[in-house]
């Protein structure tokens, strides 16, 4: 059956699992306090034992209620005394542990982020069928595996050390809310636990393949400092050769080796250092009022062009660029980066962040990049269609002496065909998601 007419099929596959590790305020089903309480108790107190036998009691007290008879209310009765004595046991077998856990701060979406955790039994009564959970997990994070990993009896004084898996499905910066030590024991239907809340900032990267090639065209200006201005260690001269002394030059240039062997004032001649310095601007502009399946198709293409936006920053990134990057989605996002002004991560940090924006972006990211284009020799444009604002935008940049290069990502065709500027931009590669899964090596 086809989903797009299955409305229940399609709400079931936009769930995330009930796991007991998930946040339920990213549920879309449970907004209410009373919703998200009754969902607690379901999905993290209730073992997989506990809801069959939940069942069951329900089904005696249900009998029992309708039957005149004494005998159908005996099962009824013990079912419930044994849910009463597996709450008073939640109180005096809540796990008494010490927890220590470590992980990265950063992550490419798509991979298993390893957490190395470490519990410690501190209590004098032996720990029991003890389970580690993450606690409160971001909706595209999910646990590996699902229901956390079995930590087996402690005694007092022993430690273990267990790895979990966080599985991160989406780029974004997410909050990690620490993790929970779980026990069924003693009757193994009612789970009770104890929450160690260490909440930390996890950073899941665009996930992109490194470029191979990047055909990048040379404007008419560089920019002057070279290494000087990209780091704080090194000249912003770079070494020509020696020469003979002439009057005016700097005694401190002197090749003191070389004059002794030649027997006359030798120096060494310096030339200024020139680096290519290059913008990246990544059109977030996602439209509000679309209709759902190009809503859809929109969005998945600026997270496609985020990813690609990262793979040209990383490719200019080995080849020594001095990199401006500039994204408005809706906050304006500007980082100036070059050897040791900013690594690659922190490029990344940013288009993980990056959000869609319902507005035109180019109106706050002309002026921006206005103050600096006597600085800049080439700009790449990664945007979502190509239509007359942006093609005005570009050749305003084009007729100021920079050379552009656009990339389009997109699966429909483009609002204007971007072939009738080839004479000014060159060849502009419009990138669908087919050609974008089977991977790019080439721009």
């Amino acid at each position: 059956m086809d989903i797009a007419h299955n409305p229940f099929m399609a709400i079931k596959l936009s769930l995330p699992p009930l796991s007991p590790g998930k946040d339920p305020a990213d549920y879309p089903l449970f907004s209410g306090n009373i919703s998200r309480w009754i969902w607690r108790i379901y999905s993290q107190r209730l073992t997989s034992v506990g809801r069959w036998f939940a069942l069951a009691t329900a089904l005696f007290v249900g009998y029992g209620g309708t039957s005149l008879q004494l005998q159908g209310y005996v099962l009824s009765a013990y079912a419930t005394a044994l849910w009463w004595v597996a709450l008073a046991a939640m109180l005096v077998y809540k796990p008494h542990v010490n927890l220590v856990a470590k992980c990265s701060t950063r992550i490419c979406a798509g991979e298993m982020l390893p957490v190395d955790i470490e519990v410690e039994q501190l209590g004098r009564m032996r720990g029991a069928d003890l389970v580690v959970v993450p606690n409160r997990l971001p909706g595209p994070i999910d646990s590996v595996p699902d229901q956390g990993i079995n930590l087996g009896d402690l005694r007092r004084g022993q430690s273990t050390k267990v790895r979990i898996g966080l599985h991160c499905t989406r780029r974004g910066a997410y909050t990690l809310h620490g993790f929970r030590v779980e026990t069924g024991f003693p009757f193994g239907i009612l789970r009770t636990r104890r929450t160690f809340h260490d909440d930390r900032q996890l950073l899941v990267y665009p996930r992109f393949s490194p470029l191979g090639r990047l055909a990048l065209p040379t404007g008419r200006r560089y920019q002057p400092g070279g290494v000087a201005l990209a780091s704080e260690i090194g000249e912003s001269f770079e070494y020509l050769g020696n020469r003979e002394y002439r009057e005016g030059d700097n005694p401190r240039d002197i090749d003191w080796r070389a004059t002794a062997r030649m027997q006359r004032p030798i120096v060494r001649e310096w030339v200024e250092e020139y680096m290519l310095r290059v913008a990246v601007i990544l059109d977030t502009h996602v439209p509000a009022n679309l209709g759902r399946g190009l809503l859809q198709e929109r969005r998945d293409a600026f997270e496609r062009a985020v990813s690609v936006a990262a793979a040209v920053s990383d490719y200019m990134a080995r080849q020594d660029y001095l990199v401006d990057i500039f994204a408005a989605g809706p906050n304006l996002y500007h980082l100036t980066a070059g050897r040791s002004l900013a690594y690659l991560d922190q490029i990344l940090d940013i288009l993980a962040c990056v959000d869609e924006n319902p507005q035109e972006p180019f109106d706050v990211i002309e002026p921006q990049i206005g103050e600096l284009l006597s600085r800049i020799s080439t700009v790449i444009c990664v945007l979502l269609d190509w239509n007359d604002a942006r093609r005005e935008f570009v050749h305003r940049l084009y007729v100021q002496g920079v050379a552009v290069k656009v990339i389009i990502l997109r699966d429909s065709p483009c609002t204007v065909d971007p072939g009738s500027d080839m004479d000014v931009l060159g060849p502009v590669p419009v990138v669908g998601q087919a050609e974008y899964e089977r991977g790019i090596d080439e721009l």
